[in-house]
């Protein structure tokens, strides 16, 4: 009897150690106040919020970088429901992205097309196809040349509001326009 009891605490022993370790695993990456995580993969840092302590989350004050991206230098634009033409209030926002292409040559555009989250997957993401060639089109019409612009579709696969409202589907009907580094 006492054999029995002695295993059976070791077994709970061994239960218990081996649930922590992975509880412990399993926790995300630690954010740094430079933004950095404990996690060595480069991508990972470019856009995270800072942990400061007791200030709250505050964003970092260098560009938004993620997958070759830079993220951050040009407004987006944004669309009515179900639409892929681009607004009269958007114009000056591509005319400032088209001169700015101009006076950089070297400097390739990439313009992400997103939804809100009403309707289909697939009919989002080719919605969201169609608004990013959209402000493509315009832009080569500005001067730019073709083949410094690249498209993608996120659909409604990276919002902007996580609501569901129409103030959220407004803010995630855009266009977001990266610098390939």
């Amino acid at each position: 009897m006492i054999f029995d009891m002695k295993f059976f605490s070791w077994r709970r022993i061994a239960i218990v150690t081996f649930l922590s370790m992975i509880v412990v695993g399993c926790q995300q990456p630690t954010k740094t106040r430079t933004g950095a995580s404990d996690t060595n993969d480069p991508n990972d840092m470019a856009n995270d919020v800072v942990d400061s302590g007791d200030m709250g989350g505050v964003e970092k004050d260098r560009p938004d970088i993620r997958d070759g991206i830079e993220y951050g230098l040009f407004e987006d634009i944004h669309f009515d429901y179900d639409s892929a033409v681009v607004r009269s209030a958007d114009r000056p926002v591509l005319e400032n992205i088209a001169k700015e292409a101009k006076e950089k040559p070297g400097m390739k555009i990439r313009i992400e097309g997103n939804c809100d989250e009403r309707g289909t997957l697939e009919y989002n993401r080719a919605l969201g196809q169609r608004r990013a060639l959209s402000a493509r089109e315009y832009l080569v019409k500005l001067g730019v040349a073709a083949d410094r612009l690249s498209t993608v579709s996120f659909g409604e696969e990276r919002p902007e509001d996580p609501g569901h409202n129409d103030a959220a589907w407004a803010k995630n009907r855009r266009d977001v326009f990266g610098v390939v580094k």
